[in-house]
């Protein structure tokens, strides 16, 4: 059975419906941004370049800050020392001889294979 609403009240009632819409929405793109970085972080340590001590590869984490409202902000990153060395893994670097590294696309494949995922989730969020 439908709910009557007064006219004058008509702006409230849709402002609540509104309201318990966006808390839905914001909770599921909370959901897939996790579920997207946790995967992120899982294949990025395991497929990152191992170096002397591996310590590269454990500094590797995650990070979710509140942005407001509900919403979740997750970053990806490396940690102490070792997060400089992201750039020079990704991108080379020159060395001492005047040569130059490879570069590892460790981080861009794992970004691929996650990215399609979680914009089908974002998707699919969006519809209650």
């Amino acid at each position: 059975m439908a709910k009557k609403i007064k006219p004058g009240d008509l702006g409230t009632a849709i402002q609540a419906e509104l309201t318990i819409y966006h808390k839905g929405v914001t909770e599921r793109l909370n959901a897939a941004g996790r579920k997207a970085i946790k995967k992120l972080v899982k294949l990025t340590k395991a497929t990152a370049p191992v170096g002397e001590r591996g310590a590269y590869r454990d500094s590797i984490t995650s990070k979710e800050i509140d942005a407001g409202n509900g919403n979740k902000l997750f970053t990806w990153g490396a940690g102490g020392k070792e997060g400089r060395l992201t750039h020079l893994l990704v991108k080379g670097h020159a060395t001492k001889d005047g040569g130059r590294t490879k570069s590892d696309p460790f981080l861009e494949n794992a970004l691929a294979e996650v990215l399609p995922e979680y914009e089908e989730d974002a998707e699919e969020a969006a519809i209650p």
